[in-house]
């Protein structure tokens, strides 16, 4: 969660919906910890409305950790990333790499 307690609005709205990983566990994240509900540019068309959550923060910690360690075949590791893994970039992509995995720091 970012430092602004909110998800949504025109962008991030968008992508959660779109992005479906863990079968929607934001989005079903957010509906169980939200506290305030709002429909962005509601005076426009609806090709620019925006739904906005106000999420209480403490409540979605709650709840995203006991749904992802409840998780079947999911594995948490928990560590300081220190480095990421890089693939080469492809020829016709220059300077575009794909982060093929990390090093996490030691406790």
């Amino acid at each position: 969660m970012s430092c602004n307690p909110s998800f949504g609005g025109i962008g991030k709205g968008h992508l959660m919906r779109e992005v479906d990983a863990l079968d929607g566990l934001c989005s079903r994240i957010c509906d169980q910890s939200g506290v305030h509900y709002k429909v962005l540019n509601r005076c426009k068309g609806p090709a620019v409305w925006g739904l906005r959550a106000q999420i209480d923060r403490k409540l979605y910690k709650q709840n995203m950790q006991k749904e992802i360690l409840n998780t079947p075949l999911l594995t948490v590791q928990e560590g300081a990333v220190e480095d990421l893994i890089l693939t080469e970039p492809e020829p016709e992509h220059t300077g575009k790499c794909c982060v093929s995995g990390v090093v996490l720091g030691m406790y």
